[in-house]
């Protein structure tokens, strides 16, 4: 999204300067760095990477909807908004980063944990591969697009949080207490 959506949205659609794409990206760059690992901390139990994915939701939603948003006003409006999508989809991305690991590692059977990383590691090449074109329909269907972008990303955050819920409630983990990110 950084390296083509952003500057694509800001180019053709909204008010803002040209120049803001890359201050966005270092802003993205700068964010990671600086708030990864104390972001980690929030998800260090099953738990708590379950918890996460309400926030992660509503992150990924107030992303989507700060781009569109950002195609309606005048230039400072459109700075202000693509500043606030942008910094809203980083955190969404470490807030993700951050689940994604802890449950596809704790929610394994002891038996079939090399299993599950790999299918952690098959959506991470299935995003890689439609995230381009979700991207791109965003940008091809206007405001509306980034809205639903949003959405639907933050829909499966939430039936992912029952999912996990269910599977938390009726099946013990075989897993010992101990998390990846206390390593």
């Amino acid at each position: 999204m950084f390296k083509v959506g952003l500057p694509l949205w800001i180019a053709h659609e909204s008010n803002a300067p040209n120049g803001l794409a890359p201050l966005l990206m270092v802003l993205n760059n700068v964010m990671v760095v600086a708030l990864q690992v104390p972001l980690a901390r929030f998800g260090i139990t099953t738990a708590a990477a379950r918890n996460l994915l309400l926030p992660l939701s509503a992150t990924f939603a107030l992303g989507g909807i700060a781009m569109a948003l950002a195609a309606t006003g005048g230039a400072v409006t459109a700075t202000a908004l693509l500043t606030a999508a942008a910094a809203a989809f980083t955190m969404a991305e470490m807030l993700h980063a951050t689940v994604s690991w802890e449950l596809s590692v704790a929610l394994a059977p002891d038996t079939a944990q090399g299993a599950y990383l790999g299918v952690h590691g098959l959506a991470q090449s299935v995003q890689r591969t439609f995230g381009p074109l979700a991207v791109t329909a965003a940008i091809a269907t206007g405001p509306a697009g980034w809205v639903t972008f949003g959405t639907v990303i933050a829909l499966t955050c939430v039936i992912q949080h029952r999912l996990v819920r269910r599977r938390l409630a009726h099946h013990p983990l075989s897993v010992p207490p101990v998390t990846v990110s206390e390593h």
